[in-house]
């Protein structure tokens, strides 16, 4: 009689110790070593009214998010394309700053990985096919060599600054014309 009761419990006992094995697969892999290369965490929310689905550069704050979230992507590289669709042009003052940071990080042999971008209390004021959006911007990172990718220095978390940028629409979408921050 104990013959028959050993099939079932041996077949719960695997089935039990399949889903253990999963679930630890799973929460290895949630918790394990982080990527050597983070990517920003981008902390603001879109407004509760923009649907899902909605194009982020639909409007002057989603832009914004996308153009900071960008150049954070960029810095890893010091190659400005990553910003180009975003702004009014190759001539437009975010453009050349952008591109003038980068250069310069370029130049001194570093890029750098930003670990925390964020934008808190996004404020905007449109007036036709202009807007302006004020912020306050936190970054948060470390610089690396270009030759190895090799840290340069431990993260550090930058205080905020108070940014401000001038977006202008074309057609559907909203670019970023210019931008500039005080402490």
């Amino acid at each position: 009689m104990t013959r028959p009761l050993r099939t079932p419990i041996l077949a719960l006992a695997a089935i039990a110790l399949g889903l253990l094995v999963v679930g630890g697969i799973l929460l290895a892999g949630r918790f394990g070593v982080p990527d050597a290369t983070p990517t920003p965490s981008i902390t603001v929310s879109p407004p509760p009214s923009a649907p899902a689905s909605a194009d982020p550069l639909a409007t002057p704050e989603g832009a914004v998010r996308t153009f900071f979230g960008a150049f954070a992507t960029a810095r890893r590289s010091d190659d400005p394309s990553a910003i180009a669709d975003l702004v009014t042009g190759p001539d437009s003052s975010a453009y050349l700053s952008v591109a003038g940071f980068l250069d310069g990080q370029k130049a001194a042999g570093k890029a750098s990985i930003l670990t925390v971008v964020r934008l808190d209390g996004l404020t905007s004021t449109v007036s036709g096919d202009a807007a302006t959006v004020t912020f306050a911007y936190t970054e948060g990172g470390y610089d690396v060599s270009l030759a190895g990718a090799s840290p340069l220095q431990t993260p550090q978390l930058l205080p905020a600054r108070q940014v401000t940028v001038h977006l202008r629409r074309a057609g559907l979408v909203w670019l970023v014309d210019a931008y500039e921050s005080a402490p």
